[in-house]
């Protein structure tokens, strides 16, 4: 891959990232009169040396052009500010939510992933079969309803009328979540570690990504105690099976287009001519090419992994980041909202750049230019 080519993209996004920064400060005073309207409610208005001193905390006692200087260089140096809700830096209350998220949300792509392309292959080698009309109706079912009243009916069928799942939150009310912080810290130096003496070894680049993520979930998880771990997963899997149901449509309608366009390849055509069976030339050949598409796809969807899904958060009650976003536009905790949408916005630039690099990686005839 050419440098200069690296160099420009991340470039271009630096770009990006910098009008997302100056949109994000904006945002609050377009919203608002006065962004400091939510923080001075319960003041008095002759209590002017207080709303005053509230004003100087937040940043908000100087003209708009001294602000957004003044905002632009606390991003700069990680200063994100404090939530004057929760009254903790906005990167503690957002840290504090992003593995709830992660617990729904990667374990729903995951799912989705591997059944859509299951599903959607299946459904390219029988086209015109069953199994692909109940796929093109599944697609046009999916499509023309929307997720929150699925989730809403699943809730009212299987924690109403027949109670088999709970209907809110992550955990049983009255327990607290046991994390041991050592050993999941311990797991991910070993992850670091792992990667290194692999790819030492093997020269494999890819392990230097895998081996880590893979140790971080893996820590994660022996943290946190196995009752524990049953009691969320006991909550997690109606929220997780709602957001898969869209999903795993999507992405098998995804592989399903692909293997058909790509049948006739000339690619195709000349494995067929070394004699390789129907099974091999569309699994070994027609398989490996329709998945380009999902990376670009899955490199979209990487920001929801970090944030969750607004409505099925709010509607089971998941204590997510969907959720602190919505809970800080409606309380007017700018600041907090901010946060969040800088991260959203951060994440999405970084995957689709990563997704642009991958995608030639595994595909060396996208030019690079």
């Amino acid at each position: 891959m050419k440098l200069r080519y690296v160099l420009t993209r991340i470039f271009y996004a630096l770009i990006i990232l910098f009008v997302v920064i100056s949109l994000n400060f904006l945002l609050p005073r377009l919203i608002f009169t006065d962004p400091a309207e939510p923080l001075l409610r319960g003041i008095p208005e002759d209590d002017l040396i207080l709303r005053a001193a509230v004003r100087a905390e937040y940043g908000l006692d100087g003209s708009l052009f001294r602000q957004y200087f003044v905002y632009l260089g606390k991003m700069f140096t990680f200063d994100y500010g404090r939530s004057y809700v929760y009254k903790a830096p906005v990167f503690s209350v957002m840290f504090s939510k992003i593995p709830w998220s992660m617990i729904l949300s990667l374990s729903a792509m995951l799912i989705s992933v591997i059944t859509g392309i299951h599903v959607g292959a299946r459904a390219a080698k029988h086209r015109g079969k069953r199994p692909d009309k109940v796929l093109l109706g599944a697609a046009t079912l999916t499509t023309a309803l929307p997720s929150f009243w699925i989730a809403l009916v699943f809730m009212m069928l299987l924690c109403f009328a027949v109670p088999v799942f709970p209907f809110r939150g992550a955990m049983t009310e009255g327990y607290s979540l046991t994390f041991h912080e050592w050993i999941f810290w311990i797991g991910v130096l070993l992850g670091v570690v792992a990667a290194g003496v692999s790819y030492y070894f093997t020269k494999k680049v890819f392990l230097l990504f895998v081996v880590p993520v893979g140790a971080f979930v893996l820590s994660a998880l022996i943290a946190v105690p196995p009752a524990d771990l049953a009691d969320i997963a006991y909550h997690s899997i109606l929220p997780i099976f709602v957001l898969c149901i869209g999903s795993i449509v999507s992405y098998a309608l995804m592989v399903r287009n692909s293997m058909i366009a790509a049948v006739n390849e000339d690619y195709v055509t000349t494995a067929r001519a070394k004699g390789l069976s129907e099974r091999q030339v569309l699994f070994g050949h027609t398989l490996r090419n329709a998945l380009l598409p999902m990376v670009t796809s899955i490199g979209m969807s990487m920001a929801g992994v970090f944030g969750g899904s607004v409505l099925i958060e709010k509607i089971f009650a998941w204590p997510g980041m969907g959720g602190l976003l919505l809970e800080a536009q409606n309380v007017g905790d700018f600041q907090l909202a901010q946060g969040i949408m800088f991260f959203y916005s951060f994440v999405t630039i970084v995957c689709n750049l990563l997704t642009d690099f991958v995608y030639h990686r595994l595909d060396p005839r996208v030019k690079l230019a």
